[in-house]
C-alpha cells in the first residue's frame, strides 16, 4: 500500500463525520434542538430574576432530584393507572360505537342527539355530580377519563366510516362481498386514518380530564400535587409534575404514530 492510499484511508471517515455533521446541522432535529436551547436559556435568565413568579431550569432539575422518589412518582403512579383504565375502556367501545352509528342509520338517529348534548357539556361541570355517585377516590378519575376520550373517538371513526368512497363499496358488492367482507376490507381499512386521529384527540383530552378529575375533587394524583405545590408557592416543585406529564403526553404520541405506521404501511407509502 502506497503513502497516497493510506493517506486517502485515514482522511476518508473524517469526511464522512463532517458529512453527516453538516445533515444533523441541516435536519429538523437540529432546529429542534436549538429552540430548546433558545427557550431553556431564555427561562433561566428571567427566572433567576423572578423566581417567585416563574422558578428557572436549574432549580427545578434540583426539585426534580429532591422529590421525584418521595412524591412525584406514587403520585404520576396514581394518575397512570386512572388513565390507563380510562382509556382501555374509551378506545375500544369509542371505536364501535362510532362503527355502529355510521352503519346502522336507525341507531344514529336515535342516540345522536344525545351524545352530542353530553359532549358539548364541558366535563368540568360533571364532576359535583360524578363526585356523588362515586366519590373521590380511583372511579372518579376513570369515569372521567373514559367521558374525556370518547367522544373524540366516536366522531371522527363516523366521520371515517362515512367517508369512505361509495365506489369501492359499490365494487366490493359487485363481487358479492359480505357484510362482514365489506366491513373488514373495505370500511375498517378506509376509515384508519380517522380512528388514529380520534385516538390521539382522546389520548389528549384523557390525560386533560384525569389531571382535571385530580384539581377538582381527589386527594391523590399529579393534580394534586400539582395544587399542593402552587398553593404553597413551589414553584419549582411545581414544575416537575408538569415537564413529567408533558413528556409522557410526547411518549404516547409517539407510540400511537410508530403503531398507525404499522397499522396502515400503505398510507406511509403514500406520503412518501
Amino acid at each position: 500500500m502506497t503513502a497516497d492510499q493510506t493517506t486517502r484511508r485515514i482522511e476518508e471517515p473524517s469526511l464522512s463525520d463532517s458529512g453527516r455533521l453538516r445533515r444533523f446541522i441541516n435536519s429538523p432535529n437540529a432546529v429542534r434542538l436549538l429552540s430548546l436551547l433558545i427557550v431553556l436559556t431564555a427561562w433561566e435568565l428571567y427566572g433567576r430574576t423572578n423566581a417567585l413568579f416563574a422558578s428557572y431550569p436549574t432549580a427545578v432539575v434540583e426539585a426534580a432530584i429532591r422529590t421525584m422518589m418521595d412524591s412525584v412518582l406514587p403520585a404520576f403512579r396514581a394518575t397512570l393507572l386512572g388513565f390507563s383504565v380510562g382509556f382501555a375502556i374509551a378506545a375500544p367501545l369509542g371505536i364501535l360505537i362510532g362503527l355502529v352509528l355510521a352503519r346502522v342509520r336507525v341507531i344514529d338517529i336515535a342516540l345522536t342527539p344525545f351524545m352530542m348534548a353530553i359532549y358539548s357539556t364541558p366535563r368540568i361541570t360533571l364532576i359535583p355530580l360524578l363526585v356523588l355517585w362515586l366519590g373521590i377516590d380511583f372511579k372518579l378519575r376513570v369515569v372521567i377519563v373514559a367521558l374525556s376520550a370518547i367522544f373524540p373517538i366516536i366522531i371522527n371513526v363516523y366521520a371515517g366510516v362515512k367517508a369512505v368512497e361509495g365506489d369501492l363499496l359499490e365494487v366490493g358488492r359487485a363481487f358479492t362481498a359480505t357484510r362482514r367482507q365489506e366491513l373488514s376490507t373495505i370500511v375498517i381499512p378506509g376509515s384508519l386514518p380517522f380512528v388514529f386521529t380520534g385516538l390521539r384527540i382522546g389520548l389528549a383530552r384523557a390525560l386533560g380530564g384525569v389531571v382535571t378529575a385530580e384539581l377538582t375533587a381527589a386527594v391523590v394524583g399529579i393534580g394534586r400535587l400539582i395544587l399542593d405545590s402552587a398553593r404553597f408557592l413551589r414553584l419549582d416543585e411545581m414544575f416537575v409534575p408538569l415537564i413529567l406529564l408533558g413528556l409522557f403526553s410526547i411518549a404516547l404520541t409517539a407510540l400511537l404514530g410508530y403503531i398507525q405506521r404499522k397499522a396502515m404501511p400503505w398510507h406511509r407509502a403514500e406520503g412518501q
